[in-house]
């Protein structure tokens, strides 16, 4: 029987556009070949409440036609995360037409 875990990689490789990677191959330490996006998928029994919460919180201040997105820093690091839909995403770059 498929592996969840596996499932999940093959739906996001659907929606990008991309090819999943058995890991097996050990063709990238990615979980989806991707030719604009590098793909590591994490998939669990479920997420931290207080991500889902921030993402609510950005959904719901959204007007119409807007994208919520979560922008997420550290202290004393300039690096920032976003935290979006991944349909969003897919949107955002031009659909899943794109192939390697």
């Amino acid at each position: 029987m498929d592996k969840s875990w596996k499932r999940f990689e093959r739906r996001v490789a659907a929606k990008s556009g991309g090819r999943r990677v058995p890991v097996a191959d050990q063709e990238t330490h990615l979980d989806v070949a991707h030719p604009v996006f590098g793909i590591e998928c994490k998939y669990r029994a479920s997420l931290p409440k207080y991500l889902k919460d921030y993402f609510a919180q950005a959904k719901e201040g959204c007007k119409e036609g807007q994208i919520p997105v979560v922008a997420m820093g550290e202290k004393y690091s300039s690096t920032v995360y976003a935290l979006l839909n991944f349909d969003d995403l897919i949107k955002l770059s031009g659909g899943n037409n794109v192939q390697e």
